[in-house]
């Protein structure tokens, strides 16, 4: 009997469990509940055909002790399955919030996994990764088939992890002492890396290498200080202590785009003529291009340090504080705030980093 139990287990798990790709839909729970009892039915009905064949070839003689009682304890445990499933379906809650999509995910130095959190708040299951995470970012079109970019260091490894129905695959694509991963940033087919104390020398670099791994090649080196990167519009941007630079993907064309009073813990790219940063005060500041104007958000003092990313799928500014477990959202159009979402239950990474999920299509 117990290898009944243990393979009608994985046959709830595989009618129930959610795949990789578009996130459910309302319905989706109840309707496969119904499907599995229209199955559990219908294999109810075909048990009386086996009956028919131990009547006759296999008829019990000892009441309590043969084949034939066996099978009628198994019938027995399939009706009160039946009678349980019928009963839950009829118990199954109908307020719980359909997932959205674009689902929160923030790794760390403390944590030996990357926390995902949909946009309802609705915390999933968490997603492996090497520790001293120190950087992550998202590359794919949609739900179904997507890549984890993550760099951890020392040594600096830089590690991929392929998502698709088809089931996880981890890739580590460098294993070097070459220094201290700061950033990560995908762009088309390259991964560019910004490297503090690159092997070694005491002079920092955006490096970059291929997706599908090979050799790191140094692009550019960055005076002052290596920080976050992010790729916009073709672009690659990189923080270095007061500033914000960006070059295009051979390391050319530099540019300034943000010049600052203090060092600037994280930044991303809003759009063509807007950047989101965080200072180590804890500020969260808009800065336009256009008109060289900064604008002062939020401030938190306690504790300033974090993450700051923007979600393409909503274009809601996202922020992770430093032993914080609540993210920060923001309109980045209205510059006000929308309320925060709950990432972790258990104890907050000292030092969060941000990501997204892609978006169904």
């Amino acid at each position: 009997m117990m290898m009944f139990y243990n393979g009608l287990f994985i046959v709830l798990l595989a009618v129930l469990a959610p795949s990789l790709g578009c996130l459910p839909e309302p319905d989706d729970l109840p309707d496969k509940l119904a499907g599995l009892l229209t199955q559990l039915e219908t294999a109810k009905a075909d048990f009386q055909s086996i009956f028919d064949v131990t009547d006759e070839q296999c008829p019990c003689q000892t009441p309590g002790d043969c084949f034939e009682s066996d099978l009628e304890a198994l019938n027995t445990t399939l009706c009160d399955l039946i009678n349980n499933l019928t009963a839950l379906i009829g118990d199954q809650s109908t307020d719980c919030p359909a997932l959205e999509g674009c689902a929160a995910l923030v790794g760390g130095c403390d944590r030996t996994d990357i926390a995902q959190v949909d946009p309802v708040g609705t915390i999933l299951p968490s997603l492996g990764v090497y520790s001293n995470l120190r950087a992550l970012t998202v590359s794919g079109d949609n739900a179904s088939s997507y890549s984890i970019y993550s760099v951890s260091s020392p040594p600096l490894r830089i590690a991929c992890e392929s998502r698709t129905k088809a089931g996880n695959t981890p890739n580590q694509l460098l294993n070097e002492d070459l220094g201290s991963g700061t950033g990560i940033a995908v762009l088309d087919d390259l991964l560019y890396v910004a490297i503090d104390n690159y092997n070694n020398t005491g002079i920092d670099h955006l490096a970059f290498i291929s997706t599908s791994g090979g050799t790191l090649s140094l692009l550019i080196e960055i005076p002052c200080e290596a920080g976050r990167v992010r790729a916009f519009n073709g672009r690659v941007y990189f923080s270095d202590c007061k500033e914000i630079k960006c070059v295009n993907e051979t390391g050319g064309d530099l540019q300034v785009k943000l010049k600052f009073s203090m060092d600037i813990t994280s930044f991303d790219v809003i759009d063509d003529n807007r950047i989101v940063f965080i200072d180590p005060a804890g500020g969260l500041w808009i800065y336009d291009i256009a008109t060289n104007c900064f604008k002062l958000l939020h401030c938190k003092t306690s504790p300033p340090y974090g993450d700051v990313k923007i979600n393409r799928c909503s274009s809601l500014i996202y922020v992770a504080y430093s032993g914080v477990s609540d993210l920060d959202i923001f309109n980045a159009t209205s510059l006000e705030s929308t309320g925060t979402l709950e990432y972790t239950t258990s104890n907050p990474d000292t030092c969060p980093r941000l990501g997204f999920e892609p978006d169904c299509p």
